[in-house]
């Protein structure tokens, strides 16, 4: 099923690109406001997620019918609705804390931006760590009238390789 997601996943970007006009170019000082702004929603989405504030948090996923999130290369959501209804089901006293390390924001367009990173999340209630795992997010957020909004995303753990 993934095999065929990203086939036609594929031909859509083809499509696009073979019909698209060129994006307009982007000045260093937009560029800047966009790689500014993109990680300034990526830290409220932090903070929302540490203070267990989950309507806050999806509020940053978009509520397009386009949207959907990878995990270890599955579709893991096919919603922000959905992404809702999973953190619905975590215990009221439950954060989810994480790190970024060595971000990338890149302005593609104008209201158009991409962002990868290495991640180590914790979900711990009152002090105690539950589980943690790591990995890289990579993400495509779009700019709508109430903020940038995260269109799709993935993430991945490491996978062991022998030496």
């Amino acid at each position: 099923m993934l095999g065929s997601a990203l086939r036609h996943l594929s031909l859509l970007v083809l499509l696009s690109a073979a019909c698209a006009q060129p994006a307009p170019e982007l000045s260093a000082g937009h560029a800047a406001a966009i790689r500014d702004s993109v990680s300034a929603t990526l830290e409220a989405f932090r903070r929302y997620a540490a203070a267990s504030q989950w309507d806050s948090m999806t509020a940053i996923y978009a509520a397009d019918s386009g949207f959907r999130w990878l995990e270890n290369g599955e579709v893991r959501y096919r919603s922000a609705a959905a992404i809702r209804q999973a953190l619905s089901e975590v215990p009221a006293t439950t954060r989810i804390v994480t790190s970024y390390q060595d971000t990338e924001i890149l302005a593609v367009a104008p209201g158009v931006a991409s962002m990868n990173t290495r991640f180590q999340t914790q979900f711990v209630d009152s002090t105690t760590a539950l589980f943690s795992f790591g990995g890289a997010i990579t993400m495509t957020l779009v700019h709508h009238p109430e903020g940038w909004r995260i269109v799709a995303g993935h993430t991945s753990a490491p996978i062991p390789r022998r030496q």
